[in-house]
């Protein structure tokens, strides 16, 4: 009985990595508009990000593109801050150009 069991859990482990490779081959993900689509990025977030959050949080807005906010490409990857970075935050450029403003004036 044991003699068989090695070859035939060796036998299942094939079958299952098989279908495994198999399934994913099957994937109807289009690579090279994807890659077209994100050349010179991943882009950095202009927004604000809440420390610890996730991809649901993210595609609250950038699934739809609610707020003007741009579509995702790949929302199936919810790890968003693996490649994607807090960038300057727009509210921060609007204070710093209405300061330079208001110094201007008063010169």
């Amino acid at each position: 009985m044991q003699r068989y069991l090695l070859p035939l859990a060796a036998v299942a482990l094939s079958v299952l990595m098989l279908s495994t490779a198999l399934a994913y081959a099957d994937d109807d993900e289009d690579f090279e508009t994807d890659a077209a689509y994100a050349e010179g990025n991943p882009p950095m977030v202009p927004h604000r990000m809440e420390p610890g959050a996730t991809g649901d949080a993210c595609l609250v807005c950038h699934l739809e593109g609610k707020n003007g906010a741009p579509l995702s490409p790949h929302a199936v990857r919810l790890d968003c801050v693996q490649c994607h970075a807090q960038g300057e935050i727009k509210e921060k450029k609007r204070a710093a150009a209405k300061k330079k403003k208001k110094q201007k004036e008063a010169e």
